[in-house]
């Protein structure tokens, strides 16, 4: 993934934390006829360049995610996930160099893929709050809530204690939990300002968690996080979408 494009609240205005964990998300749109050949190219040769990056510190995750089902014929059906320290930390030019691509034994115009899978769009968010885990797919919801700032507070005082209580006794299926905010872009007219992301090991504990159930008695947790939650006034028309999206690849640190 080449190209450089992937908040706490105070009142009205928004800044980055120094130090805050930022993720660029780049969203890609391959043709069917041509996603074997986009998967080879980045898991052979990019990935092999976003593990020196990690290894040398500049970055600290690199991910290509493939998107479960069709929810816009037009869409994008992939995503890139690269991970860094902070905003300070990033130099997109000492990591995505067609140098850097040479050194691992190839020529960057035989492995490049945006001139057939083109980006769609990328955002660069904060990550406010997480509950580490490994997952094979993550449910990644979407949402323009009227309050930014009350939505990322409620996610971190009162929904990620109960989320990393569940996951820690392996409780519905969930593997691992992350609520984002979006710094850019952003504007009246921006698709979604927040994201919470919930992680799964398998396909049928994210399906399950989906699920309709026949409504049964709360469980304590969830009963006393519900009666403090001030969501429907923070974000009453809910999440835009709800995806679903499969890991294909990754590169940590320790591999």
């Amino acid at each position: 993934m080449r190209n450089f494009f992937i908040l706490v609240a105070a009142l009205l205005c928004f800044t980055v934390t120094l130090g805050q964990q930022v993720s660029y998300v780049q969203y890609r749109q391959v043709p069917l006829d041509r996603q074997q050949e986009f998967v080879e190219k980045e898991t052979k040769y990019w990935a092999k360049v976003a593990k020196a990056a990690i290894d040398k510190g500049l970055m600290e995750h690199w991910s290509l995610w493939r998107k479960i089902g069709t929810t816009n014929m037009d869409g994008p059906n992939y995503a890139f996930v690269n991970r860094y320290a902070s905003l300070e930390s990033i130099d997109q030019e000492a990591i995505w160099s067609d140098e850097n691509v040479a050194a691992m034994g190839a020529n960057p115009a035989d492995v490049e893929t945006q001139s057939f899978a083109p980006t769609f769009m990328d955002y660069w968010f904060q990550i406010d709050a997480v509950v580490p885990g490994n997952s094979k797919y993550a449910l990644v919801n979407y949402a323009m809530p009227v309050n930014r700032g009350a939505f990322i507070e409620e996610n971190k005082e009162l929904w990620m204690p109960m989320h990393k209580k569940n996951i820690e006794a392996g409780n519905f299926g969930m593997s691992s939990w992350a609520t984002m905010s979006v710094i850019y872009p952003a504007g009246n007219n921006a698709r979604f300002s927040v994201v919470t992301v919930d992680g799964f090991n398998s396909m049928h504990d994210a399906m399950n968690y989906l699920s309709y159930q026949p409504e049964t008695e709360l469980d304590a947790d969830f009963a006393a996080v519900i009666s403090k939650s001030k969501m429907n006034e923070i974000n009453p028309d809910g999440f835009n979408y709800s995806i679903l999206y499969e890991l294909v690849h990754s590169v940590d640190r320790e591999e």
